[in-house]
Order: structure tokens, then sequence, then C-alpha cells
């Protein structure tokens, strides 16, 4: 009898959008849509986006950013495109994280997902850029979200936007 390997079945998970007007958001960590945003949902200016969300006024811009499977998944793969609007150039920063949401949507116990990576391209305009990101924490359970987020690192245009593709397995 023949040894057999089955893989598991691949899946892709696409979401994105335009995000809200980024004036004077540069060096601040914007989820990423799931469409288009009227105001970006920000987690924090460090390294890595911050470990939790406490919702106060912002419910529809969390709902905005959350990507949910509906069974525990692994994720495979991670590619985040971005793309400025206007001509000032600038570095970008992308992560991939998933979090523990409580009833009422506050987030917590961050943990990265797919590893930050920062492109140091200087794009504008002109370029549709994107980064394959590192995965390092694969399962995400049902009772967890993901986001993938973005930074514009040195300088900001008004417009923006950005798309994640993940492939993942059950």
């Amino acid at each position: 009898m023949p040894n057999t390997f089955t893989q598991g079945n691949r899946h892709t998970a696409i979401w994105g959008g335009g995000l809200g007007r980024m004036t004077s958001l540069n060096g601040r960590w914007l989820g990423i849509p799931t469409g288009h945003m009227t105001a970006n949902a920000v987690f924090g200016t460090g390294s890595d986006p911050d470990a939790s969300y406490t919702i106060t006024s912002t419910a529809d811009d969390l709902a905005g950013v959350i990507w949910s499977p509906l069974s525990t998944i692994k994720v495979t793969k991670c590619r985040i495109y971005y793309g400025e609007g206007n001509t000032t150039n600038t570095t970008h920063a992308v992560n991939l994280s998933k979090f523990d949401i409580d009833a009422e949507g506050d987030l917590t116990n961050g943990t990265i997902v797919g590893s930050t990576a920062i492109d140091s391209g200087s794009d504008d305009r002109t370029t549709l850029a994107y980064t394959d990101l590192s995965i390092v924490a694969n399962t995400v359970t049902s009772t967890q979200v993901l986001i993938a987020f973005v930074m514009c690192i040195d300088a900001i245009n008004s417009s923006f936007s950005a798309k994640c593709i993940i492939e993942y397995t059950m």
C-alpha cells in the first residue's frame, strides 16, 4: 500500500478599500478596511500595532477593519497591497495581527500573525506596491478576528487604498 499525503484545501480571503482621509495620520498604524472608510481605526504608533483596542465611540470604525473566520483556520500566506494618491513619497510598514474579541467588540491579546515589514521604496501615486509577510503565529480561532495594518512612516498623502490577501487552510 503506497504512502499518501493529503494537503488541506487552500482558501483565499481578500479585503481592502479606501481608507478615510489620511491628513496627519503618518506614523500611526491604521486598520485596512473591508470596504471604503470615512474614518480610520488607529492602533498606535509603536514598532507594531497596539495589542488591544477598547471601543469608546468607534464601533463603526472597528467593524470596518475586522475579518473573522467562522471556524478555526491556519494562515499560510499573506500579501498586502498599498497605493497612495498624490506625489508625496513615503515609506510603508505593514502587519497582520489576530485579536480576541469580546461581546462589546473590545480587542485584547493582540498577536502578530504576519511579521511587521517595512517597504522603504518611498512610493507615491506612481506605484502600487505590495509586501509578502512572514507568517509567525498562524492559528486563528472562530472567537478571534484578523486585522491587516498599514503605516505611512515618514510622510503621507490625503488618499490611500490598501488590500490584504491571505491564504489559509482549515
